[in-house]
């Protein structure tokens, strides 16, 4: 009879480490080389279970990974014995755990797991709760934008597969664009457009960027991903919009994205504004003020722009500094 192997999810819950955590004891330490299924999953055997218990008993009593990771687990059983420590009591926690939980408060990191685990209805469940506690504003300030930009730096570090990037963009963007349905702004509210230009193909700053302004009462009109300057125009004059909204998140050095941003600025009404949200904002800071761009910075300031447009009109767009980059997130 084989050997019963176990996903990640279950290697999780039987050791006590955290998915996150086993991932960088494997990928920065070494500590295990469970085997592989032919698409590239991670399998675990009872050996390697008891191992990461073992590990995970032995940083809790003041070891280091980087240590202990290549030690046989012999070794590593005697270590936990003389630390008496079993790996699941919960009076201390490793250093790399505690670093996580430091960066993510437990209002990010429940989700965060459920995201770990691929696990949609989790995700949705951890949402409406922090919706209930937090208001929806409160939800997508303190729980969404952190949450993905935690995961935006993991993917980029390494830590994090795109697998789990795409999970959590797609599952995220159901889920608030579902949750725009439930607004119901008045008939004679602004209009929005929110969009990203042709060749910015990460969509979920444009998502977060409906989701608020739909949440304020604004008519929001969401256009997805990469659409030319001549499309996102023509809707936002047929639609009557106040305001396009872009997100320009990657790549910050899209040789062609000048081009559209000036035609996109050409083609439009002087009374219809343009703010700008997302990282890579900054790689094309001259362009945004040649155009008379709102640069956003983050959620609240994307808030803060919204209201002023709302009470001042559409005019309000030219009030603010176009130069006021900062570090443009979202």
């Amino acid at each position: 009879m084989s050997e019963v192997r176990y996903s990640i999810k279950i290697a999780s819950e039987r050791s006590g480490v955290s998915s996150h955590l086993i991932r960088m004891w494997e990928k920065r330490y070494g500590a295990l080389s469970p085997d592989r299924t032919e698409t590239n999953r991670r399998l675990y055997s009872d050996e390697n279970v008891e191992r990461l218990s073992l590990l995970y008993a032995c940083t809790k009593s003041g070891h280091r990974i980087g240590n202990i990771a290549a030690l046989p687990t012999p070794t590593l059983r005697q270590l936990a014995q003389e630390s008496g420590h079993s790996g699941r009591e919960e009076d201390s926690i490793p250093t790399e755990l505690k670093s996580l939980e430091e960066q993510l408060p437990e209002l990010v990191l429940e989700p965060f797991r459920a995201i770990e685990n691929m696990d949609a209805e989790a995700l949705r469940r951890t949402l409406d709760k922090s919706s209930v506690d937090l208001g929806y504003q409160g939800m997508l300030t303190k729980v969404v934008v952190p949450l993905m930009q935690h995961i935006g730096r993991l993917w980029c570090e390494g830590e994090l597969t795109a697998a789990y990037e795409h999970f959590a963009s797609a599952a995220l963007r159901t889920y608030l664009l579902g949750q725009i349905q439930s607004f119901s702004p008045s008939r004679n509210a602004p209009v929005l457009i929110t969009v990203t230009p042709a060749g910015q193909l990460h969509e979920f700053g444009a998502v977060v960027s409906a989701a608020a302004a739909n949440s304020t009462g604004w008519h929001v009109i969401h256009l997805g991903p990469s659409l030319p300057a001549a499309e996102i125009a023509g809707a936002a004059i047929r639609s009557k919009a106040n305001v396009v909204a872009l997100s320009l998140v990657h790549p910050p050095d899209d040789p062609d994205l000048p081009a559209q941003l000036r035609m996109l600025r050409r083609l439009l009404p002087h009374r219809i504004g343009i703010v700008v949200g997302g990282h890579s904002a900054e790689g094309y800071r001259k362009t945004l003020q040649e155009i008379q761009a709102m640069v956003v910075t983050s959620i609240d300031d994307f808030y803060d722009t919204l209201n002023s447009v709302r009470r001042h009109g559409p005019d309000a767009s030219f009030d603010r500094d176009p130069t006021n980059l900062g570090n443009a997130s979202g």
